[in-house]
């Protein structure tokens, strides 16, 4: 067991980062948050798992988090420094977002977003296979079914860690699914089509495809398309993956921001996706990834503002 503590970037909300609005998980769907703890798993690259348990010690304005790091293996001082360096990271403790509220001041979405989901980050992943999978369940399918196809998929392939007396259920790796069916994986985890998908990304990251954290050191264009040379992961799965920031519409969040944008549903949602990708690059800029993702973190807030149900459309 190791601890440590990290200091973020100010402003800083440990609630709204850790455990999202929407529901979002840190790392795993099944983490445990209670009282303001969350325990949580993930999976190196050398494939050993670990344990998390982090707990905020400060305030949005002066924040600290208090990490303790379960592992089976004892580390050296160096592998723990690294470790301290890869997780603050994953945390975005370090990025500074203020040229995101400094928007807020000249652009009313985003002063509404900010005022809402105020200190809430983006995070990172260690793990790349995970948001390869998320974004596969998530193709062309409603949140129920891309829910069931996750938690079966966690269910009867993933890993399960013990400790702090928590048990947490962890995604697959890529090595267990490469062994797998594509006949098991399309009928015991209802995943279809994606089977052979997932099995081939799969495959493809056991041979030496670039890690998450190898990918977020690429300029983005090039670590798009990197991705999409994985089967199954087209220009949409790719934004979802990629760890920068992107605009990942779909034939669902593109009326969530025709409304927002121009007060109106597209009559061809799908046609309009580049559309809007230019106006929210034009509009936003370089930050148009965190106005996705607090677009989605407060739909129920927005929905009372433009008096509309988001969350339906």
């Amino acid at each position: 067991m190791n601890s440590f503590r990290v200091k973020p970037v100010a402003p800083y909300s440990y609630p709204l980062t850790v455990h999202k609005p929407a529901g979002w998980s840190l790392l795993t769907p099944y983490e445990i948050y209670e009282d303001g703890i969350l325990w949580t798993a993930t999976r190196m690259d050398s494939g050993q798992m670990l344990g998390l348990k982090l707990t905020s010690l400060g305030t949005i304005d002066k924040p600290e988090i208090h990490c303790v790091v379960f592992s089976e293996k004892k580390m050296d001082p160096k592998a723990k420094l690294g470790l301290i360096e890869t997780l603050t990271w994953m945390l975005g403790a370090r990025e500074d977002i203020n040229g995101f509220y400094a928007l807020g001041r000249r652009d009313p979405l985003v002063r509404a977003l900010v005022k809402d989901l105020y200190g809430m980050r983006d995070t990172n992943r260690l793990d790349l296979f995970p948001m390869l999978t998320l974004a596969l369940t998530l193709q062309m399918a409603p949140m129920k079914r891309s829910y069931q196809m996750m938690d079966l998929l966690i269910k009867k392939y993933g890993s399960k860690i013990v400790f702090d007396k928590k048990k947490i259920q962890y995604w697959p790796s890529p090595e267990t699914i490469a062994k797998a069916s594509v006949k098991e994986l399309e009928e015991k985890c209802k995943l279809g089509y994606r089977a052979k998908h997932l099995k081939s990304i799969a495959q493809s990251l056991c041979k030496g495809f670039p890690t998450y954290i190898e990918l977020s050191r690429m300029p983005p264009n090039e670590a798009k398309v990197k991705l999409m040379e994985l089967g199954g992961i087209g220009e949409y799965s790719a934004d979802i993956v990629s760890p920068h920031p992107g605009f990942p519409l779909d034939v669902w969040s593109v009326k969530i921001f025709s409304l927002l944008l121009f007060n109106k549903q597209p009559e061809k949602p799908r046609e309009s996706i580049p559309m809007l990708k230019e106006k929210a690059e034009e509009r936003w800029g370089e930050w148009r990834g965190y106005v996705f993702t607090y677009v989605l973190n407060d739909l129920e807030n927005l929905s009372a503002r433009f008096n509309a149900n988001l969350r339906s459309l």
